[in-house]
């Protein structure tokens, strides 16, 4: 080989080791980005040289589709699973538990012990006021948790009009990654680090609605959901919704008052047949219009029991067939067809109010025409009785069987708890499959051991190379000294 042909092989190498050297600390600084796909070097005979020499072929970029596929459904699994929890566990702090103070049941059993207390002393007037005071708190407690559900209904609905304005951001992003992939690819520029970007905005996508990727030859992607609604191909859909500042228990999609989601002006029914099951977007509208409604009904029917069980009918002979009873609908009788939303406006007899100068009315019945004897105690443990006494619920969403007043609450206090576990453990599964997933694909990443290893590797390629230029300038010296 002549020394010029020594020179350029030497010369060639010295390029390669450069080029390695750069993608391995390219690798190395990305080692805990998880978007961030390991470059690889891969090297070829120079054939354009007769003395020949290394080029550098191509840089590679790592990596697995199916691993990322999965890992972009955990993604929408996930956030489904936290989305539900976390709505459960925020019904839960309304409603409480059966043993927590400041609970529905807490209150209810006051207003009983209230009741019970009375009754040992009926000419008490302090001890009158404390049951008014009782039954105040519980009905609060009533209109405070359906307060609640509005307030919760209004999160979702928010958190829709934020995933909208995301999903819309990300496919919009994902329409120009591809133009500049494309782009670049024709005219020979690298192309990894749109990639890198492409992947963190799938993934970020992904978080709301489960993916299916496709690649073109062309290099661009085209985007679906995971039941085969188109995305993106050629050119991103545009989602469309439109937020409720304030939402009230008959406010539903169903009747107009909310707004549904539509794609490129044609609506879709989500949660149903949308083609869009899975993800964060999906559990909002299943939150908003299904669970917190669900919530809201069994909440209007314990609202509507309460009324029904100390009205006319009830132990209270004073009143009349027309006459609100002891609790009301915003002071007034209950009138049929008005549950809905019932919760939020039950409220105390006026008569009955702690501030009312009249608390005998207790003893003797809200239309009593006097006070009566003050020893008389049988109106009071009549109430007393009435809340644990086995009545047909006039409520559906109560169903069918006879219950307590107090077996309905601690009922709709369980339910929500034995939910609040099953979310929880459902979402903390989903994290944990997450968690195997981004750890499988850091396994097959960046790994720091290997990149310094193939550095030192590099390294003594480098000293090789250089010791060849060094020789081969020793001797073009001794050369030209002859």
């Amino acid at each position: 080989m002549s020394l010029s042909g020594a020179l350029s092989n030497a010369m060639s190498g010295l390029v390669a080791n450069a080029r390695g050297t750069s993608v391995i600390s390219s690798n190395i600084a990305n080692a805990l980005n998880e978007h961030y796909g390991r470059r690889e070097v891969s090297l070829s005979t120079n054939a354009t040289q007769t003395s020949g020499g290394v080029i550098v072929a191509q840089i590679t970029r790592q990596s697995d589709p199916v691993l990322a596929h999965q890992k972009r459904v955990a993604l929408a699994e996930q956030a489904a699973a936290f989305a539900h929890a976390t709505f459960q566990g925020s019904l839960e702090n309304l409603v409480g538990s059966i043993d927590t103070i400041g609970s529905l049941a807490q209150k209810l059993t006051g207003f009983e012990a209230a009741l019970l207390s009375a009754a040992s002393d009926p000419s008490s007037e302090t001890r009158l006021r404390n049951v008014s005071y009782a039954a105040e708190d519980f009905a609060s407690g009533l209109r405070k948790a359906s307060t609640g559900l509005d307030r919760l209904r209004e999160r979702a609905d928010a958190g829709i009009a934020i995933a909208v304005d995301q999903m819309n951001a990300g496919l919009s992003e994902l329409d120009r990654l591809n133009n500049q992939i494309m782009t670049a690819k024709h005219l020979g520029q690298d192309v990894l680090g749109l990639l890198d970007r492409r992947d963190a905005a799938l993934d970020a996508l992904a978080v709301h609605v489960p993916l299916h990727v496709v690649e073109r030859d062309s290099g661009a992607i085209s985007v679906f959901t995971a039941q085969g609604r188109t995305l993106l191909d050629e050119h991103a859909v545009r989602i469309g919704f439109t937020p409720s500042v304030t939402i009230l228990p008959h406010m539903t999609a169903a009747n107009g008052l909310l707004s549904g989601l539509t794609i490129d002006g044609k609506f879709l029914d989500l949660p149903g047949p949308a083609l869009m099951q899975g993800g964060a977007l999906e559990a909002q509208f299943h939150l908003r219009d299904t669970e917190a409604p669900d919530a809201q009904r069994r909440l209007d029917g314990i609202a509507r029991d309460v009324i029904d069980r100390f009205g006319p009918a009830g132990p209270d002979a004073t009143l009349g067939a027309t006459d609100a009873g002891l609790f009301t609908d915003a002071g007034m009788p209950l009138s049929p067809g008005s549950e809905i939303g019932l919760a939020g406006r039950i409220s105390l007899s006026l008569a009955l109010t702690a501030s009312t100068v009249e608390p005998w009315r207790w003893r003797a019945g809200i239309n009593a025409p006097s006070p009566g004897d003050v020893g008389q105690s049988a109106l009071l443990l009549a109430l007393r009785d009435q809340v644990s006494a086995t009545l047909s619920p006039g409520s559906s969403a109560l169903g069918l069987a006879p219950r307590s007043l107090v077996d309905h609450v601690h009922r709709f206090a369980s339910d929500i708890g034995a939910d609040r576990i099953r979310t929880g453990n459902s979402a903390e599964a989903m994290t944990t499959r997450l968690e195997d997933l981004r750890q499988a694909s850091a396994e097959k990443g960046v790994n720091t051991d290997r990149e310094l290893q193939d550095l030192i590797q590099l390294e003594k390629s480098y000293a090789a190379n250089a010791r060849v230029v060094q020789v081969v300038d020793d001797m073009l010296s001794e050369l030209l000294r002859i």
